[in-house]
């Protein structure tokens, strides 16, 4: 049954409500991430679109450029008269920053002029390459006639463009000035774009030819590739002015969702669960009042029963002897003291619930008040066949208290000893002492003692231990918070020494200093 009960409660509407909000809210908030992170993905996606085009777009202009020049320049060639040709092109060769050399080629591959602008020396070392290595590299026997080709390569730390075109009878090659091509080229093609783009041209080693270098790892928002068919060797690379400054916000804003998205998720599923604590918390409230109804009930039953029972054997004549009637009429008054404690443990439990308990605090002694709870128990400790003993200190100082709520503190604590911690011909000790500007009361028994675990809890409201809710005695369980709450308002403390096996003794300290 109670293993029924527990699932019963495990299973419960609102907790399977509140589980469904938790998966609710666990999967928004993935979805709301992952849409963040697609929102941002997509953002650097398309200024990674946006560098890609605008590269494709500078290195087809630079290609246009370098291809268009060279037609320029093929266009010009006639070599019906050598002397014209080369009287023609040494003053192109001498004008034109585009053009360092001219070569003309017959249907062998022979060089036959070499027209050029560098100097004695060089024009001797570039013949001397271009001999040697840089036509073989061209293929010209492969090359169809009038098909126009580029050779971009490097020798001896020296790099060469070469754009060449095979004719029918010879073939032209033009030796493109490197230095004028980046410096000239490269800076007009460009300068539309450099205020916000970091641009770079690089060579096959990855040395920077013109521009500035890019950080490249780790990110879409670079472009980088080779051009197609004139500087094949070099790649062109293009980034937003700070791409670091980009990537790193990205970042941040992929954090910021994400501890965003995490921290609505914890309030969600805090909040739920405070929720689900509060509701349990309530409800065993509820619960633990219900018992304290029913066991109040129970309390107030017992000395009303007893009340009307001697009210009618008096009522009836059945005690005729005069110490007959004394001694029902003493056992109706005890009842009714009985009942009056019970009643004012209910009220002072809900003033105090309701935050409105008062204390009438005078000078006086003490042991009035202690004394008066004892003589009111004594009866039901002779009953229960329990031996109540006080002992008092004969020099108490006066003290500022409250002589009813003393009075119940000490018929609680009596009430407490008698249910729980007595057992039949057992012993039950009050003792009242000053100590060091202390009043000192203690209640001890000699009964089965109370588990450590419960010594924490044992003054919390409608609070009973494990054993006296397994057997039969009934308790309403706000007596001790009822006393802890009385010492506290009379500036004192409460405390519980216990083992099992060896009783239980209730210490209530108050210290002999005026009550505020």
């Amino acid at each position: 049954m109670t293993s029924c009960m527990s699932l019963r409660r495990l299973f419960s509407p609102l907790l399977l409500i509140i589980s469904a909000i938790i998966v609710a809210a666990v999967v928004l908030a993935y979805y709301s991430y992952r849409s963040a992170d697609k929102l941002a993905e997509r953002s650097e996606r398309s200024v990674g679109t946006s560098n890609r085009l605008l590269g494709r777009k500078l290195i087809d202009r630079i290609e246009k450029v370098i291809i268009d020049n060279d037609r320029t320049f093929f266009n010009l060639v006639n070599l019906d008269d050598p002397r014209e040709f080369v009287e023609l092109w040494r003053r192109i060769v001498r004008v034109s920053a585009a053009v360092e050399s001219v070569i003309v080629l017959d249907r062998e591959h022979t060089l036959k002029h070499l027209i050029t602008k560098l100097g004695h020396k060089q024009s001797g070392w570039f013949k001397h390459v271009f001999q040697t290595q840089l036509v073989k590299k061209m293929h010209l026997d492969r090359l169809p006639r009038d098909s126009h080709k580029h050779l971009h390569t490097s020798y001896a730390g020296q790099t060469y463009l070469l754009s060449y075109i095979r004719r029918e009878r010879y073939s032209i090659v033009l030796s493109v000035n490197i230095p004028y091509l980046i410096k000239d080229i490269f800076k007009e093609e460009f300068s539309d774009v450099g205020e916000s783009r970091t641009i770079a041209v690089m060579d096959e080693g990855g040395r920077v030819l013109y521009g500035h270098p890019v950080a490249t790892e780790g990110t879409k928002l670079v472009f980088e590739e080779r051009f197609p068919t004139t500087l094949y060797k070099w790649r062109l690379q293009i980034a937003p002015l700070d791409v670091k400054a980009l990537r790193r916000q990205a970042e941040q804003r992929r954090m910021i969702d994400m501890v965003l998205v995490g921290a609505a998720v914890a309030v969600i599923v805090v909040g739920l669960i405070v929720m689900l604590i509060a509701v349990r918390k309530e409800r065993r409230a509820n619960e633990l009042k219900s018992d304290f109804i029913a066991n109040v009930s129970h309390e107030l039953k017992t000395p009303l029963s007893l009340i009307r029972m001697f009210g009618e054997l008096l009522s009836l004549g059945r005690a005729s002897k005069p110490e007959t009637q004394r001694e029902y009429a003493e056992i109706i008054t005890r009842e009714s003291d009985r009942l009056t404690s019970l009643i004012d443990n209910v009220l002072d439990f809900a003033r105090i619930e309701r935050g409105k308990v008062a204390y009438e605090f005078q000078r006086g002694d003490v042991r009035g008040a202690v004394e008066r709870a004892v003589e009111l128990s004594r009866y039901r400790y002779e009953q229960a066949g329990v031996e109540l003993t006080l002992s008092l200190d004969e020099d108490l100082p006066e003290i500022e208290f409250d002589g009813s709520a003393m009075t119940l503190l000490v018929l609680n604590l009596l009430e407490n000893a008698l249910k729980y911690g007595a057992s039949k011909d057992g012993e039950v000790r009050v003792e009242l002492h000053h100590r060091d500007g202390v009043i000192a009361l203690r209640v001890a028994d000699d009964g089965p003692g109370i588990p450590a675990e419960e010594h924490k809890r044992i003054f919390d409201r409608f609070f009973r231990g494990r054993e006296p809710r397994r057997s039969s005695t009934r308790g309403s369980g706000i007596g001790l918070s009822l006393v802890k709450h009385i010492a506290e308002a009379h500036g004192g403390s409460v405390s519980l020494n216990s083992e099992l096996g060896k009783g239980a003794t209730f210490a209530v300290s108050i210290p002999c200093h005026d009550a505020s």
